[in-house]
């Protein structure tokens, strides 16, 4: 029971907080948290990789769109500010928190059966990431990777 109410006030910190710091704070305890009660923490890190990868790839347009504020520097027409950077640092520590948390919820079976079977089907289009790369490098229509991700999804389920 302890454990359930401290991730409610780690979800409820992490949405509403605005200070770096105390969003550090938080993405230490639920590393530390992690540690403690997550037995598969190794192969959920080798998911969060890909998730990673995607989401800097998103800092380039946070950095593009936020062009106010305090200039740190300027490639070619496009200033890097301080806005820019602190912008996309809280929202990126929020959704690293975020996972950390939904980790913590998965392995203590937290959530309600009828619930776990979204939460597998979450788990299956992570796992399906890079293969919709592949897919991708082909270039085939959108319609491919919905077709692709479905049909995975019904041959695990």
């Amino acid at each position: 029971m302890l454990l359930k109410s401290s991730l409610l006030i780690l979800f409820v910190l992490n949405l509403f907080v605005k200070n770096m710091t105390v969003l550090g704070v938080l993405l230490f305890i639920g590393v530390v948290l992690n540690i403690i009660f997550n037995k598969e923490l190794l192969k959920h890190l080798k998911k969060l990789k890909f998730l990673i990868f995607i989401y800097l790839t998103t800092f380039l347009a946070q950095i593009y769109y936020h062009q106010e504020g305090e200039v740190l520097f300027k490639i070619y027409s496009i200033y890097v500010t301080k806005g820019g950077i602190l912008n996309f640092a809280s929202s990126f520590l929020r959704i690293i928190n975020l996972i950390l948390l939904s980790w913590l919820v998965n392995t203590q079976n937290i959530l309600p059966k009828s619930l776990s079977s979204y939460q597998r089907v979450i788990e299956d289009v992570i796992e399906l990431i890079p293969e919709v790369f592949k897919i991708f490098k082909s270039k085939r229509k959108i319609k491919w990777f919905f077709r692709y991700i479905l049909s995975q999804i019904k041959i695990k389920n």
